[in-house]
Order: structure tokens, then sequence, then C-alpha cells
């Protein structure tokens, strides 16, 4: 009669072999965690770094100290304007044309702008690059300031703008502004280098001024 073998030997001689600590070698470990340990009195708790997640707040720029700028030369000024198509002129002793005679005393100037674009949808860019000047006084005195005046009345031509600085402002800040009053240039120059600027080069008249426009082109 034939007898299925046992199989209590090879189990045997397994465990003699390989004893059970040697097993459990090859199983990972299934220990608990140790608890953790509650913060003692008077002790700080390390909190690990965070990352942010959003873009810091932008500062506000600090507060410009005009009276501490240091005024560029009239000729630089002068130079970067005619540049894009704004010219500076002192205005001739015998002209009080396009307002400036009614702003009072001291150094008179002319800022002859840029004629505008015709819209064109096909055009994203402005159609007034240049829409006015300013010119303001620093640290003291004053500058009387007349608007854009239309050369011959003609509403898309060229415009001239008329400033009168009075004697006792030391310093004066010209700015050039773009459409929505957006600073497209500005700088700091001395009173007394204003008198540096060029007469305009035309033909004055009892009752106004007409300036040779092909020495200032618009383009």
């Amino acid at each position: 009669m034939f007898t299925r073998p046992s199989l209590s030997l090879p189990l045997l001689l397994v465990f003699s072999l390989f004893p059970a600590s040697a097993l459990a070698q090859g199983r990972p470990s299934r220990r608990p965690s140790p608890p953790v340990a509650a913060a003692r009195p008077g002790s700080v708790a390390v909190v690990p770094p965070t990352v942010a997640t959003t873009d810091a707040l932008a500062q506000p720029r600090p507060t410009l100290d005009l009276s501490e700028v240091i005024p560029v030369p009239v000729s630089a000024v002068d130079g970067m304007l005619r540049r894009m198509r704004v010219y500076l002129f002192m205005v001739p002793a015998a002209s009080s044309a396009y307002g400036v005679g009614a702003l009072g005393q001291g150094r008179r100037i002319w800022a002859l702008l840029p004629t505008c674009r015709t819209v064109n949808p096909d055009d994203d860019r402005p159609p007034c690059p240049v829409e006015r000047v300013t010119v303001e006084a620093v640290v003291r005195g004053n500058v009387n300031a007349g608007t854009p005046t239309f050369l011959g009345g003609m509403a898309d031509g060229r415009r001239v703008q008329s400033f009168v600085v009075e004697p006792s402002a030391p310093r004066v800040r010209l700015r050039i502004l773009g459409p929505t009053n957006s600073i497209r240039y500005e700088a700091v120059v001395e009173v007394e280098r204003l008198g540096d600027l060029p007469e305009p080069e035309g033909t004055l008249a009892p009752d106004g001024f007409s300036f040779d426009l092909t020495r200032y082109p618009a383009r």
C-alpha cells in the first residue's frame, strides 16, 4: 500500500537551519511609532519653513526730494526733447504771441509740440504721442503756464505752449506727458540756464509769430 510521505521532516529542517528571528528580518518592521513627547514648559516649537505661493506686494516708491536732485544741463534736455519732436525756445523779446504776454514777468519759454496722428484702427500707436508739456518750480517760486494753442487755428496742426518762470524760482522740472498723463520724460534744470535755449527761427509779426516749420519737423 502506497503512503504519502510526511512533510513534518522537511519543515523541521527549515526551522532548525533558519531560526524564527532570522526569518523575521526579511519582513518590514511593524513597530508602532513612538509617541510624540509633549512640549515642556518654556520650550520653543520648531516650525518647518513654508514656501510662499503668492507674489510679494509692491513696495511704495520713496518720495523724491527735488531739492536734492542734480540738475541736468539744458543743452542735454533740449537734445533729448528734439528726438521726441518737442522744441523749447526762448521767446523773442518783442513777441507776446500764443498767450505769453498775459503770463507775467520772468523767463519766457515756448514749447513747440508735434502733431497728432490721424486715428487708424490698424495702428495701435497713440494718435498723440505728446499731449502737453509741464513746467513747475522746484523748492520755491512759481511758473505760469498757458494752454496748448494750435498754429493757424487748425485743429490738426502743430501746437505751442507758453510758460513764464518767475525770477524767484531757482530750478524747474520739465515733463513731457503722453496719453492719459503718462510721463514720457522729465528732468530738473537750473532756471538761470534756460537762457541757453535758442530763439525760434521764423517771422516776427505785430500780431504773432510764424515758426519756420521746415526747421522743426514733426516726425
